[in-house]
């Protein structure tokens, strides 16, 4: 490649940076003016919120911490007074929110990539993976009909989440696994997912899928402990807590009856932005065979969701994003080769038949 051409390639990936950061803010911005907290930012920082939501209590130390930090203060009265495009008082809180989320959002964007990058055997549609991730984000998080809220934690979640996929996927250290997951259960109970992608990626080492490395000394070893620690940090938690309103919904009940509701069935479907039912119906195009076992998931994350949430409440399914999206990707890849092979066999076929 010559060096003009490399020059030109490097001013590209700099312009696309600039324009993911751009994009990144613009999202994480809408997020917050279009979405409304479903907590209660006093009450949830003092500890005093509703259950389960108060058991995540990652966001609540750094809220809280923010609260009370001088430096913070000032330059939030200085930005409300000085900025005039923000129609409310700027909060100390403000700046935790935009450093978590625009982390999270960041942070899940780059293992998209990565894990896209490894898994595609072209790699035609990476500087189009990142936006898609934004778009999957924007759908999930902020273009919601029903129950349309922001908690504090999701995009941290999304962060870490993605992180522990990262790790598992490409087969780090278990010791970096372990630590990701004792911090992110704090920040949110959805990490025991994690385990299930952890057993699987399990399954696909070596050069053929094996389920009895399911129970194999070096997958219980990692699980096993991790486990014990998920469940242990739930029952302090919610005993910690357990003065607080418990938040109930008869979710079974209400899951059955969205099911068969027609007007809910548009927000089920933009689960993955409308992407899971052309994943699992294109499934065969994906070669990697970790993503490809790592479906068995969804039907996990489904009923869970069924069992103790509203399964209409897309943003539920958000830490899935980065792998849904590389997914999708990857078999828009696949179809547009597919389509590229078979135009070039037709045309090369009418050739050899022009020159007979």
């Amino acid at each position: 490649m010559s060096a003009p051409r490399e020059l030109v390639f490097a001013r590209g990936r700099t312009l696309a940076r600039v324009l993911y950061a751009f994009a990144t803010i613009q999202f994480v911005w809408a997020y917050h003016s279009r979405v409304q907290p479903f907590l209660h930012l006093d009450r949830y920082e003092n500890g005093h919120d509703v259950t389960p939501c108060q058991t995540r209590v990652m966001m609540m130390m750094l809220l809280r911490w923010a609260h009370h930090t001088a430096w913070l203060v000032k330059l939030s009265d200085f930005l409300s007074h000085a900025t005039p495009i923000y129609r409310s008082h700027i909060t100390p809180e403000s700046f935790v929110f935009a450093v978590t989320d625009t982390l999270g959002v960041v942070v899940a964007g780059w293992v998209t990539v990565r894990i896209y990058e490894a898994a595609s055997e072209h790699r035609l549609l990476t500087p189009f993976v990142y936006p898609l991730m934004l778009m999957f984000c924007a759908v999930s998080y902020v273009l919601v009909a029903l129950h349309p809220y922001r908690f504090y934690y999701d995009m941290p979640s999304l962060g870490f989440f993605a992180v522990g996929l990262y790790l598992i996927y490409f087969r780090k250290n278990p010791l970096f696994f372990a630590v990701l997951f004792i911090v992110a259960t704090l920040n949110r109970e959805t990490t025991l997912l994690l385990l299930f992608f952890f057993v699987l990626a399990a399954v696909t080492e070596g050069n053929v899928v094996d389920w009895k490395r399911i129970c194999a000394p070096r997958t219980l070893a990692v699980v096993v402990p991790l486990g014990i620690y998920w469940i242990g940090w739930h029952i302090f938690v919610n005993r910690l807590y357990a003065g607080n309103h418990f938040a109930y919904i008869p979710a079974s009940t209400i899951n059955a009856v969205l099911l068969a509701w027609p007007p809910a069935c548009p927000q089920m479907l933009a689960t993955g932005c409308y992407s899971v039912v052309p994943i699992l119906f294109f499934r065969g195009l994906v070669r990697d065979r970790t993503l490809r076992v790592w479906l068995w998931v969804l039907p996990v994350w489904f009923a869970i969701i069924f069992r103790y949430a509203i399964i209409d409440e897309i943003r539920l399914y958000g830490e899935l994003i980065p792998y849904l999206t590389c997914m999708a990707a990857i078999v828009m890849e696949q179809a547009i080769l597919g389509r590229f092979t078979g135009e070039c066999r037709e045309s090369a076929e009418s050739h050899f038949v022009a020159a007979d």
